[in-house]
């Protein structure tokens, strides 16, 4: 079973990882501060019990009651380390620095807690703390890969979970390295900036917004050397190292198509407690999890992988919130995610057939496709279906504009080259916002392409041209039923969340059952006609309750392949 694909990345992730990657691959100066890093994992009886932190932050020269150091409490939805202030030990040349934990006001995404300091700080400091990983069980929410577990001998996620950092914004000279002194002999550590001891200049948020594994490490390549490196811990119920290299493949495609051969990517995957997969990106990595199952997502880990990858590139950096330009963040991603792994020969015709109509048709049901993207953002960490709007919204809106390009270019120009432009345009050092890409289609397309863009922000229908992804497919008008599992899907072993007056609820399902048993959440997106056969566990009593996982009718749009087309002649 896998949940939707939102769990893949969250939002605020891809916007973090595109900072990061441009911060990392800078060169600063050697007058910028160093923060030192040692990264000491402890293992007890085999298990990984904590994360040891010592930082040495060069001359922050923070003045008395100022905050010297940040972390969140809370980042959409998932806990962290939460240190409390007895927790941290920080010393300057001076000597003891005593500090003081500070709450902030809490924000959509997460809540944050700040330590100041009493005195001026004096010459370099020096800060220390450990926390242990996430304790995670079958009732374990799903969600973005922002904590750290312990797993097979060794201890593996994503550095905000752990990490206290300083609050400086500007770039370091950043050194790290692990003491894997208090780990099984022959064990690893790997962040994802490289393997083992490693230098880069950039923001501390870097340090956050990355992963890291240590302990029994396995990998593809066997040494972790060159520009992509797939890591993992415990043998999952499919092959890696098939899975690794197709997705090396596809990487290495993606980079020379999005002009950026040779930079380093690395992919990290864990095992869940639960049944459900997902992944989130990072500073040039990204992580995924498979479900107890061995599942990810309906349409498999190619997909998931491909999805992720394209996330080192298109994106928006103009001023608005993340939730008015998430169309273009994940359009583009679920977009390039499915033509360039066609073009790689990652996947055939009939399975880029099944996920463009997969992508069309979640949409299309979706109970809040008529609102603005603006409206979907404020529904986005209350409600996952909410958080599914720019997937399918951005990759419609992005078919409407490719096909009008190729007909009014005579197939001489393409989507291709407008998202190529944003980027070559964003390294020059331009910000392309909302209001960029606008004046880019209407020079394309004319005027007429502000109207369109403006519908698609207010979530008007979004009909989608015959000739779209012509000359093999065409467009064609349906009906779909909507999936509706009823209850939280980011949280498949116990009921939590319950809407009423869902399939679910009306067959008697109720709020905080344990689930025992359900069919797979692939299948059942797949076929509208098949049953959900849940079996749960209630006041002692075992029972299985059986119900069409299915809301109300709505028109839609799919693809259908024209009859005679040879695979040849698909030039998409």
């Amino acid at each position: 079973m896998s949940v939707t694909r939102l769990a893949r990345t969250t939002l605020l992730a891809a916007l973090l990882a595109g900072t990061a990657t441009i911060a990392a691959r800078a060169s600063g100066p050697d007058s910028l501060p160093p923060l030192d890093v040692v990264l000491a994992p402890h293992a007890s009886g085999g298990i990984v019990d904590r994360m040891g932190v010592t930082l040495r932050i060069g001359q922050p020269a923070v003045k008395a009651g100022e905050a010297l150091l940040r972390m969140p409490l809370t980042l959409v939805s998932t806990p962290t380390a939460r240190y409390d202030t007895a927790a941290i030990t920080a010393q300057d040349d001076k000597g003891a620095l005593i500090l003081t934990a500070v709450e902030e006001e809490p924000t959509p995404t997460g809540v944050y807690r700040q330590w100041t300091v009493e005195r001026d700080t004096v010459g370099d400091v020096t800060v220390r703390y450990a926390g242990p990983p996430r304790p995670v069980n079958a009732e374990t929410r799903n969600g973005p890969l922002f904590d750290l577990r312990a797993e097979a001998g060794g201890v593996i996620g994503a550095g905000v979970y752990f990490y206290a950092l300083p609050t400086r914004k500007e770039p370091y000279r950043i050194a790290l390295k692990w003491d894997l002194s208090s780990m099984p002999a022959g064990s690893r550590g790997i962040w994802s900036l490289g393997e083992g001891a490693q230098e880069t200049v950039g923001p501390a948020d870097m340090l956050a917004f990355s992963f890291y594994a240590a302990g029994p490490v396995k990998s593809l390549p066997a040494d972790g050397k060159g520009d992509y490196g797939f890591y993992w811990l415990s043998q999952p119920p499919f092959d890696p190292e098939a899975l690794a290299v197709k997705t090396e493949k596809l990487y290495h495609y993606m980079s020379r198509f999005f002009e950026d051969e040779g930079a380093p990517y690395r992919i990290f995957m864990r095992a869940n407690p639960y049944p459900a997969g997902g992944g989130t990106a990072l500073a040039k990595s990204f992580m995924f999890g498979y479900g107890s199952d061995g599942n990810t997502i309906a349409e498999g880990p190619d997909m998931l992988l491909a999805h992720e990858m394209a996330h080192n590139w298109p994106k928006l950096n103009g001023e608005e919130d993340h939730a008015e330009t998430s169309w273009y963040t994940e359009g583009t991603a679920e977009y390039y995610a499915a033509i360039l792994a066609l073009r790689a020969g990652i996947i055939d015709h009939d399975k880029f057939l099944s996920v463009i109509n997969a992508h069309a048709l979640s949409y299309y049901g979706n109970p809040y496709r008529t609102l603005s993207n603006k409206a979907a953002g404020e529904k986005y960490w209350s409600d996952a279906r909410a958080q599914k709007i720019p997937y399918g919204r951005g990759f419609l809106y992005l078919i409407q504009v490719d096909t009008q390009m190729r007909a009014a270019s005579g197939g001489k120009r393409s989507l291709d080259d407008l998202v190529l432009e944003v980027l070559r345009r964003q390294r020059a050092g331009e910000k392309i916002g909302n209001a960029q890409w606008v004046e880019m289609v209407v020079r394309e397309l004319g005027p007429d392409a502000k109207a369109a863009f403006d519908a698609m922000v207010a979530g008007q229908p979004l009909v989608m041209p015959k000739a779209s992804f012509a000359p093999c497919y065409q467009a064609v008008p349906t009906v779909t039923q909507a999936f509706e599992l009823g209850f939280d899907e980011m949280r498949l072993g116990v009921v939590k969340n319950l809407r009423p007056g869902t399939a679910a609820a009306k067959a008697g399902v109720q709020e905080d059952d344990t689930i025992l048993s359900m069919t797979a959440l692939k299948l059942l997106r797949a076929d509208p006609s098949l049953p959900m056969v849940l079996r749960v566990r209630r006041n002692g009593q075992e029972q299985t309750i059986t119900y069409l996982p299915r809301g109300e009718e709505a028109p839609a749009y799919r693809w259908e392949r024209v009859a005679g087309t040879k695979d040849a002649a698909c030039k998409l």
